[in-house]
């Protein structure tokens, strides 16, 4: 765990800095490692810290009734955590933890307000980010109350080959309890599904590792739920 001026990145929303701004944010940010199953935080913590990804994967959840986890998003490298606890609450209103070994620059909150204060461009490129938050948020929740489970699984199989490794070949990190999460089912709905589409020829299926064969097929679910 090390803090240092010089750990503010040159790329994505930090390019709206200036120099000084970036020295300065970076005496208020600390970069820290997580293996699998760590916590960056957690659920009614005070939300003192924006995290932003630098490496790895992590999601981002919420506690339900008993022992049931809502999760509500993933984060990868570029990417923020928590950033609409931090401005919306004075605790965060979820948790995260680390899907596979990441890094991730743990930024005061307070640093970051002063520079919004100061800073226009800035300012309106974490709002665009924020405004994206809450949409895919707003998107997920229509989707889990008109989508059937297949067009769920489609968007899930989308999400991952789009949004976050950029191919139709991938191995998931995660847990078939947490690709279940997800989209808000069940581990055993979500396999039988899974083991629909391989048998239908839709994907490939060897234990995490996923190719989709057929994306139009994938994209034709997705579309209509």
């Amino acid at each position: 765990m090390t803090s240092d001026r010089n750990l503010i990145p040159d790329s994505g929303i930090f390019n709206y800095l200036s120099d000084s701004e970036k020295k300065d944010l970076g005496r208020h940010t600390t970069f820290m490692t997580f293996v699998r199953h760590d916590m960056l935080f957690m659920q009614n913590m005070p939300s003192d810290y924006i995290v932003y990804i630098i490496d790895g994967l992590v999601k981002i959840y919420k506690g339900g009734r008993g022992d049931r986890l809502i999760c509500i998003s993933l984060a990868g490298p570029g990417q923020f955590a928590g950033l609409s606890s931090a401005f919306g609450s004075d605790k965060y209103r979820n948790s995260s933890s680390a899907i596979e070994n990441s890094s991730a620059l743990m930024i005061r909150t307070r640093a970051v307000t002063d520079i919004i204060k100061s800073n226009g461009a800035f300012s309106a490129a974490l709002f665009r980010i924020l405004s994206k938050e809450v949409l895919d948020v707003s998107d997920k929740l229509v989707n889990f109350s008109v989508k059937q489970l297949p067009g769920r699984v489609a968007d899930l199989l989308k999400y991952f080959s789009e949004d976050i490794f950029g191919s139709k070949d991938f191995t998931v990190p995660l847990t078939r309890q947490e690709l279940a999460e997800l989209i808000g089912t069940t581990k055993e709905s979500l396999i039988r599904t899974l083991n629909e589409f391989k048998n239908d020829k839709i994907i490939d299926l060897d234990g995490k590792h996923i190719k989709i064969l057929v994306p139009e097929i994938i994209s034709m679910l997705s579309d209509l739920g």
